[in-house]
């Protein structure tokens, strides 16, 4: 059941009306407030493929290894092909070929800061990923998301790569 975010909606589905249809959203919170919920009903409302990724937690993951390897094992699951553990910007391409043409697609890469948490490049190659990947996919609305919300702050939204991407910025409060 969901319940609320009619405003964050109306914004999310006046993405797919854009002229380019390409678009880069991040959205914080305060855990356990509903981001993850919000993208998905967004995406299952939106008829769109979904494809969710999620960094590990701090107490889980150990290593740049670890998320890599989660990464990769997420993304497994939702393709069904196989692939070999590599680094984070193969990781990411290999998400870009997940991602078909020709189909809605909403493609979350949630706790993004935990995901990132190992490599001090990880944004760096994110913004490579945007520029030479994702934006070229003419329905896609990639979701950077996460809890720290200083992370994203930090390395999405205030750093000069990423000037003028990001679509928009939701950041959610707690509901009445």
């Amino acid at each position: 059941m969901f319940v609320g975010r009619e405003e964050e909606l109306k914004q999310l589905e006046a993405l797919w009306n854009k002229v380019t249809k390409t678009s880069l959203v991040t959205v914080r919170g305060r855990r356990r407030i509903g981001k993850s919920t919000l993208i998905e009903h967004f995406a299952v409302k939106s008829g769109a493929k979904f494809l969710k990724v999620e960094g590990l937690s701090p107490k889980t993951a150990k290593s740049n290894q670890d998320q890599l390897k989660a990464f990769y094992s997420q993304l497994q699951l939702q393709t069904g092909k196989c692939y070999e553990v590599s680094d984070w910007l193969k990781a990411l391409k290999d998400l870009d070929d997940a991602i078909p043409d020709d189909r809605r697609t909403v493609v979350l890469l949630d706790e993004i800061s935990w995901m990132g948490r190992y490599d001090k490049n990880f944004p760096g190659l994110l913004k490579i990923a945007w520029d030479n990947f994702f934006h070229r996919h003419p329905n896609l609305v990639l979701f950077f998301c996460g809890s720290v919300s200083s992370w994203i702050r930090e390395n999405i939204l205030e750093n000069a790569g990423f000037l003028g991407r990001p679509s928009a910025d939701i950041v959610l409060k707690e509901l009445p």
